[in-house]
This record gives C-alpha cells, sequence and structure tokens, in this order.
C-alpha cells in the first residue's frame, strides 16, 4: 500500500493514556472534538479490526474503518481502501502520567498526480490541522 503523508502533529493531553483511549474511542462523543461531525457510531459493540465507525457530515453518511488497533497505544481508521482515501494514525504515548498524541494522517494509494496530491492535502491541513488541539481540548474539560 502506498501512502502520500499530509501531516503530522502531536500533542501532550494532561491525563493519563488510558483516558485519553476512552475519550478518543468515545464515537458518540466525537462531534464534540472533530469539526463537521454531526454523529458517529460503530457497527459493533467491540472495538476491533474490521470495525465500521458510521459518521453523518454535511448531511452525507460516510466510513471509517478500523485497520489496526493496540488498546490504549495504537488507533489506524482508513476512510476507505479504495485509491484516494485517507488514513488517520493515532500513537498514544504515556509520558509521566501524561499522554503524548501523535496523529499522521496520509492519502491512501493515490490514483492522483503529484499536484493533485499535494492540492488534497493542503485543503486537508486546512480543514484538519487543528484535530488534536480540539481533541486535547475536549478531554481536559471532559467529565
Amino acid at each position: 500500500m502506498s501512502q502520500f503523508s499530509v501531516f503530522e502533529s502531536s500533542v501532550v493531553i494532561h491525563l493519563p493514556v488510558h483516558r485519553v483511549w476512552e475519550l478518543l474511542t468515545d464515537w458518540a462523543a466525537t462531534p464534540l472534538w472533530i469539526h463537521g461531525i454531526g454523529s458517529m457510531h460503530s457497527d459493533d459493540p467491540e472495538l476491533k479490526v474490521g470495525t465500521n465507525l458510521v459518521y453523518r457530515v454535511a448531511g452525507h453518511e460516510r466510513v471509517y474503518r478500523v485497520h489496526d488497533l493496540i488498546e490504549n497505544r495504537l488507533l489506524i481508521l482508513h476512510t476507505s481502501e479504495n485509491p484516494d482515501g485517507l488514513s488517520y494514525r493515532y500513537d498514544l504515548k504515556d509520558d509521566a502520567g501524561h499522554t503524548e498524541v501523535v496523529l499522521q494522517v496520509a492519502i491512501i494509494n493515490p490514483d492522483l498526480t503529484v499536484g493533485q496530491c499535494e492540492e488534497l492535502a493542503a485543503n486537508i491541513r486546512e480543514s484538519e490541522g487543528d484535530k488534536l488541539d480540539q481533541l486535547r481540548l475536549y478531554a481536559e474539560q471532559a467529565p
């Protein structure tokens, strides 16, 4: 599988890893920290590889699919296995009782020219570049 890197960002959240994982994987709460998502739910009560996360954005239903995971450490979501889908990789690391979260976003199997990939990447960076800052703000205020 080839990928075209869009961006990488990181943030330290002043909560333990297990709590950040709980908040990251609380699908019903996703609209509280990801701009534009109206709702999200899982098609399976157990989080595992292959689980579909159905979400609504701008009146359209879309799907993230869990591509890989290690509980409390790694979550990789793909929007599609088809060309020009997106991959979101969240790595969580314990940092003396706090959590460092690293997000890597990439275009999967790009069937686009380099110029088209760069244009798509710029749009994604503009619309999603603050995703981890929003997660941090949400997590540190969550009950």
